[in-house]
């Protein structure tokens, strides 16, 4: 009983050292916006007053807050004022969410609906708005998002790199991925979706029992310093190859739609980004090694 007990400290203790080192890169962020300590005090009390309530509900408890107080050893007062600020979160949340969502799937409308894309997936160049029976930006942006504004979405992806205005007025589609441009509240909530969804894959991994199955995960690192012309020619090889592979899994699910669809199923994705290995870790590493 005393090496379980044991065994549950270290592994405590090894998941508080990986949140801080999960953590310690986003300081500059803080830093730069004005995040305090108070600030990240209430965000991890919301963490938890969160989770406790979504334990509760699966375990068919009530989640009032004097069970949410009693569970997680707030005071009611602090719990109902955390209540309210996770609400108006996730409501900013969703709201960034559904916007970015709707300019990703008008690129893959442009790309996959044989309405706007050759047979190959090459998008068409298209006129803004439709004349004479001609195909249309603002026909992809309603055959994607009934309702969503043809102006803000082109605003946006003309901003994002996306999408092109050539002189003779036509608009050509550039790029299959969706990425908001500039430092907005849309590039900082996308730092929140691809860190959790990171955090996800590693909990379910650490989780899971052998009916469940094992998320995909892997990385590659130098084990020699780059320099920058390296850095440039790594970036521009992911650009090419990377961006590349994105846009054909992107086109392989979307040719699977229906086969793989399900009313009870959850989203799923894939995430690729570039990183520089923190110094501490790079004592351990081999020549050119890939870690799962």
């Amino acid at each position: 009983m005393a090496g379980v007990v044991q065994q549950q400290g270290e592994q405590r203790a090894a998941l508080v050292d990986a949140v801080e080192a999960s953590l310690r890169p986003l300081m500059p962020l803080f830093l730069n916006y004005g995040v305090s300590h108070h600030d990240l005090t209430e965000m991890l009390a919301r963490v938890f007053v969160t989770a406790i309530g979504e334990q509760l509900k699966k375990e068919g408890r009530p989640t009032t807050v004097a069970r949410l107080a009693l569970s997680t050893g707030i005071n009611r007062s602090r719990v109902e004022k955390i209540i309210a600020d996770r609400d108006a979160a996730a409501a900013r949340r969703a709201l960034v969410a559904r916007n970015t969502s709707a300019l990703a799937l008008v690129l893959a409308t442009w790309h996959d609906d044989p309405r706007f894309s050759t047979p190959y997936g090459v998008p068409l160049d298209l006129e803004f708005a439709p004349a004479e029976g001609r195909r249309s930006f603002v026909d992809v942006v309603t055959a994607a998002i009934p309702g969503f504004d043809p102006d803000v979405a082109l605003d946006e992806l003309i901003a994002a790199g996306c999408v092109e205005v050539h002189e003779q007025g036509f608009l050509r589609c550039t790029d299959r991925v969706y990425m908001p441009a500039g430092v907005d509240q849309a590039r900082i909530a996308r730092l929140g979706e691809c860190a959790a969804a990171l955090a996800a894959t590693f909990t379910h991994n650490l989780l899971r029992d052998e009916r469940d199955l094992s998320y995909f995960e892997r990385q590659v690192e130098t084990d020699y310093g780059v320099s920058d012309e390296g850095r440039r020619v790594i970036q521009n090889h992911l650009d090419t190859e990377g961006q590349g592979f994105l846009a054909s899994f992107d086109q392989w699910l979307s040719a699977r739609h229906d086969q793989f669809e399900s009313s009870s199923g959850k989203k799923f994705g894939i995430s690729m980004f570039v990183y520089d290995v923190a110094e501490e870790a790079t004592a351990e590493s081999s020549r050119f090694q890939s870690a799962s």
